[in-house]
C-alpha cells in the first residue's frame, strides 16, 4: 500500500502501523533508526501514536 511521510511516497504492506512507515522513511533518507522523541502528526495536525493503523494514501508528518 502507498503512504506518504513528509510528502515522500513510500510503499509498505497492508496492515502496517505508523511506526513501520516512519522507520521506512528514516531508512530511505539514511537517518538514524530511532523513534524516541519523534512527533507524528496526521494531515490535519493531530498527534498520532506510533502504534496507530495506516490506510492507503495516508499522509503523516514527522518532526525529528
Amino acid at each position: 500500500m502507498k503512504v506518504f511521510v513528509n510528502d515522500t511516497e513510500l510503499r509498505t504492506y497492508y496492515g502496517a502501523k505508523v511506526k513501520s512507515a516512519v522507520l521506512a522513511y528514516l531508512r530511505a533518507n539514511n537517518l538514524p533508526l530511532k523513534t524516541d522523541g519523534i512527533e507524528v502528526r496526521d494531515a490535519y495536525g493531530n498527534i498520532i501514536d506510533l502504534d496507530g493503523a495506516l490506510r492507503s494514501n495516508t499522509k503523516i508528518y514527522i518532526k525529528i
